[in-house]
């Protein structure tokens, strides 16, 4: 009980803060905004906010414009027309390149560096996030104060009485049937290992072996609409529901006497579905499911707890990606790579974060890469998968 009020007004003094923050360092920056979106004119995000670092000598800056390519909109989306990539903001002395700070063409393996969603304003990356933090809605920001209220049980204290952990299988099939019970669509169990970590989370494979990741299904209709407001709220929706169950499996594994923390921002989602047989990434930088394509949102759990681990599984997720267009052309500003690309010692797709994050910025949220998917249109996926694998599988039958 005390663990439990303890956490509760941990919970409450962050959301005065967030609110305090929000409606009073913010409120000029989002008057000036509506009033440039309006007028057609540009306001300088120099102005606001704290000071950011410049590039170090040799250092490429951040081209936040947009790129060339072919535009297309396909015709299920439901805006009339996406927004414009003519942003109501500029940026006059831009900070280090978003890529370089993520570790586009480095040959070396390292962890992640955090990016956006820090409120570090301070961060090269901070002016955008001042303004994304700013700009919010009042439906958008009390959706956001949900989410926060959900963080506050993510970390606690655990029961002095641990329950035997002599039965992996048996625990896990618990826990699976538990994180499904409260939500999840899909549960796995990956190893805890370096890629997942960024250089500022505290969380160790000594004390934090095991992951488990789950996925919480995304309401489709309202991701034909992205982006606007609509589409921002269900994300915040389904994202409270990651949230919420992360919490409360975490609360529940600490009951046991065991330890476990719901992952948050710093820990990267990804790479543990991947891990956890989820799906695998997608040219669009997104987890690809089997059944779902890109319909869902994920969540984790960190945990020592004994459990017995997934495998990733190849479900032409790659063949598919380099074949199809479809959210290299329906992007706006054309930030999709059409090629993997090596980032931080391994090959993998990724999206040009400096060209992809001022038009995420300037809506709110976008998420059309998402929507437009083939893959996610619901009983397409399997059907997608069985033939990539079965010609795979010829192939490799015909090389042997």
């Amino acid at each position: 009980m005390r663990e439990r009020l303890r956490q509760d007004i941990g919970g409450i003094r962050q959301l005065l803060t967030s609110s305090k923050r929000h409606w009073t360092t913010g409120r000029e920056l989002r008057k000036e905004f509506l009033t440039a979106r309006r007028t057609g004119r540009k306001i300088v995000l120099d102005d606001f906010g704290p000071p950011i670092p410049a590039p170090e000598p040799g250092q490429e800056a951040a081209d936040f414009s947009p790129k060339p390519g072919v535009d297309r909109k396909s015709h299920f989306m439901k805006l009339q027309a996406y927004p414009s990539i003519d942003y109501a903001f500029t940026v006059n002395n831009p900070p280090v390149s978003g890529n370089v700070i993520n570790g586009l063409g480095e040959t070396e393996p390292r962890p992640a560096s955090p990016i956006f969603h820090t409120w570090q304003f301070g961060h090269p990356m901070g002016k955008l996030e001042f303004l994304f933090q700013g700009i919010r809605t009042r439906g958008e920001w009390i959706a956001l104060l949900k989410r926060q209220w959900n963080t506050r049980r993510f970390t606690g204290e655990k029961a002095a009485e641990k329950i035997p952990g002599d039965d992996p299988a048996a625990m896990t099939a618990q826990i699976k049937a538990l994180t499904e019970k409260l939500g999840a669509c899909m549960v796995g169990i990956a190893p805890l290992t370096d890629d997942m970590l960024t250089e500022s989370l505290p969380l160790s494979q000594a004390e934090h072996p095991y992951i488990i990741s789950f996925g919480v299904e995304m309401d489709r209709e309202a991701s034909l609409h992205a982006p606007s407001e609509r589409s921002a709220l269900t994300i915040q929706a389904e994202y409270r529901g990651t949230d919420r169950i992360s919490a409360e499996l975490a609360q529940h594994i600490r009951d046991m006497g065991w330890d476990a923390q719901a992952a948050i921002h710093g820990f990267l989602q990804i790479p543990a579905a991947v891990e956890a047989g989820l799906g695998q990434l997608g040219k669009h930088g997104s987890m690809i499911s089997k059944d779902l394509g890109s319909m869902y949102r994920l969540g984790a759990v960190a945990t020592n707890l004994p459990l017995v681990l997934d495998a990733p599984e190849d479900i032409g997720v790659d063949e598919f990606c380099a074949r199809c267009q479809a959210c290299t052309t329906n992007c706006p500003p054309h930030a999709i790579f059409d090629t993997k690309q090596m980032v931080r010692g391994r090959e993998r797709w990724y999206v040009d974060f400096d060209t992809c994050i001022p038009y995420f910025v300037e809506n709110h949220g976008c998420g059309i890469c998402i929507g437009v998917c083939p893959w996610s249109e619901k009983g397409r996926g399997e059907t997608f998968s069985l033939k990539i694998m079965a010609k795979k599988a010829k192939l490799a039958g015909a090389s042997e």
